[in-house]
């Protein structure tokens, strides 16, 4: 019990005349390690897993590629930079 009391004290102290941004920061930086761990408890990094999600990325990636430069030429035919003949 005297440890817990030990530590709270340690971070009270630590906290302690720091700015209202510093301690902004020090709570926006909690906020993310706690959401990271949250996502890894829901997703639990697993290496199978992993494998086939880099596997899909490398077939999206082309796709995703193919998208853009369509988009790209539509844009150009909607301005009329491009014209079919």
């Amino acid at each position: 019990m005297e440890k817990g009391t030990n530590t709270k004290a340690e971070i009270l102290a630590l906290l302690e005349g720091r700015s209202e941004e510093d301690l902004a920061k020090i709570h926006q930086f909690i906020h993310d390690l706690d959401e990271l761990e949250h996502i890894e408890f829901l997703y639990p990094s697993d290496p199978d897993f992993a494998e086939e999600l880099t596997e899909r990325e490398a077939e999206a990636r082309p796709m995703l590629e193919n998208l853009r430069d369509m988009e790209a030429t539509l844009r150009d035919l909607d301005q009329g930079k491009i014209r079919i003949q």
